[in-house]
């Protein structure tokens, strides 16, 4: 994956409020949902962030188009509900990357 600030793809960034406790659980329960979706149409990957004290993790993901991101929502947005027993808060966004800073 790589961020550009030239490229139209979707970028999705869903925040998850969780416990130390449930942390690992959701992560790995976030693996196993993307292992059966990887192959979804306009799918380019994913990266997993944890937070060190244990009460957020974040998924960071690219689409090729809005138009296939919003068709994996009709065919999978219902498996989402399955997270909430891991997660407290689910807070699912798209963006536009506005600024990239990189040291040459």
């Amino acid at each position: 994956m790589q961020i550009s600030k030239e490229s139209h793809l979707v970028t999705l960034i869903n925040v998850f409020e969780t416990t130390p406790e449930q942390q690992q659980a959701l992560i790995d329960q976030w693996i196993r949902f993307t292992e059966v979706v990887r192959n979804e149409p306009g799918y380019l990957g994913t990266a997993l962030h944890k937070s060190t004290d244990g009460t957020r993790m974040i998924n960071y993901a690219h689409w090729r188009s809005q138009a296939d991101f919003d068709a994996f929502l009709k065919r999978h947005g219902a498996d989402f509900a399955q997270f909430g027993q891991n997660a407290s808060s689910i807070d699912p966004h798209t963006y536009d990357v506005v600024y990239l800073d990189e040291r040459a």
